[in-house]
This record gives C-alpha cells, sequence and structure tokens, in this order.
C-alpha cells in the first residue's frame, strides 16, 4: 500500500515485490489479523472529493482543473470525526510538497481550491456528506467530520479509540488495517508489520515495514499505535510514518470542539 514520490521507484518496487516472496504469516499472527480486521474495518472509511483547482504558471492562468480524490481515513469518535494525510487531501499542501522538490525555472502555482463536493464512504456503501473541521501541515493531520443532516438526525460511527493505546518497540510486531479502493470493492485489508526504527526529534514517529495511509496500526491486543501519515523535511516529502495516537488524540480535541461549532471554517480551509 505505500506509495513512494517518484512513479520510477514506484514500478522498480513494484517489480522487485514481485519478484521476491513475501515472508510467511504465523499460525498466531493470522488468528490475531483477522480478529482485528473483523473488529476495526468498518472504522476505514473512503474520503472523496471533488475540487477545481485554479492554476497559473509566471503571469499566465491556467484553464481550471478538476481533481477527483478518494484515500482511506481513521473515524476516531462515534460522531463520526475522521481523521488523514492532509497532503492527501489540501491540494496547498500537495503544491508546496511540488515547489520545495523542484527549486526554480517558471513553476506552476496554485492560486485557489474550490472544493465542489466532500463525502465519507462508509463500509455499506452509502455516502456522508463532510467537511473539513481542522488541518494541521506539521503533523499531516486532516479531520473531517460529517454535515449536519438537514432532519436533525445523528448518526452514530464505529471508532478507533485513540486513548485505548500502546506504545511502539522496534521489531515489535503489530497490524495495520484499510480497505482498498473503490473500483476494487473497498474490500477491508490486514496486514503484519514490524517497527524498524522509532524517530525522537523533533517529534516522535515509528518507522514501519508495511503501512497504508490514513490508516491505523494495533498491536495484537488491538490497541492503536498510531495513524499512518506522511513525513515532511524542508518541505519535502520523505515517506510514510505512523505518528503516534497520543499526538493525534491531542490534536483531535481541537478538532472535536470545531465539530460541534457548525458553521466555523477550519483553519486553512
Amino acid at each position: 500500500m505505500n506509495r513512494p514520490c517518484s512513479h520510477a521507484f514506484a514500478v522498480a518496487l513494484s517489480v522487485a515485490a514481485c519478484a521476491l516472496p513475501l515472508p510467511a504469516t504465523s499460525a498466531t499472527d493470522a488468528a490475531a489479523g483477522r480478529a482485528l480486521v473483523k473488529r476495526y474495518a468498518d472504522t476505514i472509511v473512503g474520503v472523496e472529493l471533488v475540487v477545481t483547482l485554479k492554476l497559473k504558471m509566471g503571469d499566465r492562468e491556467m484553464p481550471p482543473r478538476e481533481n477527483r480524490v478518494e484515500v482511506n481515513g481513521t473515524v476516531i469518535s462515534a460522531s463520526g470525526l475522521t481523521v488523514t494525510s492532509l497532503a492527501e487531501v489540501d491540494p496547498q499542501a500537495a503544491f508546496e510538497a511540488m515547489r520545495a522538490s523542484q527549486p526554480g525555472g517558471n513553476r506552476v502555482e496554485l492560486v485557489g481550491a474550490d472544493f465542489k463536493e466532500v463525502k465519507l464512504r462508509l463500509a455499506d456503501g452509502s455516502e456522508v456528506p463532510a467537511r473539513f473541521v481542522l488541518k494541521d501541515a506539521d503533523l499531516d493531520l486532516a479531520f473531517m467530520a460529517p454535515a449536519d443532516d438537514a432532519d436533525g438526525t445523528k448518526r452514530t460511527f464505529s471508532a478507533v479509540k485513540l486513548e485505548d493505546s500502546v506504545e511502539g518497540a522496534v521489531l515489535g510486531s503489530y497490524f495495520y488495517v484499510a480497505r482498498a479502493p473503490k473500483v476494487l470493492q473497498r474490500v477491508p485489508l490486514v496486514r503484519t508489520s514490524e517497527i524498524t526504527g522509532i524517530v525522537e526529534k523533533p517529534r516522535r514517529f515509528y518507522l514501519l515495514t508495511e503501512q497504508a495511509l490514513g490508516t491505523p496500526v494495533f498491536d495484537p491486543q488491538g490497541r492503536v499505535l498510531g495513524i499512518t501519515l506522511q513525513n515532511f523535511a524542508n518541505g519535502r516529502r520523505t515517506g510514510y510514518v505512523v505518528l503516534p495516537a497520543a499526538d493525534i488524540a491531542e490534536m483531535a480535541k481541537q478538532a472535536a470542539a470545531r465539530q460541534s461549532a457548525p458553521g466555523e471554517p477550519a483553519k486553512g480551509n
């Protein structure tokens, strides 16, 4: 599920992955993984957006471009508060990363983004209109919440409890739970993973062998290690990392407060 920045590198990596056999999963890990995907599959939702981009190169405005985005997100409260990677859903973050990797010359600039459609696709296939409530570019966090229903009804969502967390250990065994793209019927996915390193500064995050962007990583007991997001250094994407659940929980408090204040614009929205 990992997606490196370079398309050429992605192709090479895919070929190499096909050539190498995957390590066998033990019976114990297989049983734990099946239990986790059964328990948490419904907490993984599709975040789908239609956004019109207004671009220019130098002094020349370019024709508007419509983009459709589909990524995974993780529901973290019964009210439907959902977290995903900001760089995947916010064009501004993506363009800033692109500028950092391509200095000089006539560069395309984003001068505006009009979100025509924002929705969450649930496990049963139903669609729920949504809105951004909080963005944090430093942590690559985007929090979204269901839009208020016209009839005032409130839906209850299956959610990952960030407070039920666990500290990671190098070479410890973990599992990520995700969903396949819509073209593959968004079937639930689960895979074992291992922590290969722990970065402590400027903040803690985990490096794993396998992860899926915008989705949670658990220990065999079902405690959440964190959410997979993108890491940036000097504006450039450096790869996927797992941000600890405790750090996300702190930001989620602010997002929940904004969620309870309908109509309040999200920062950077």
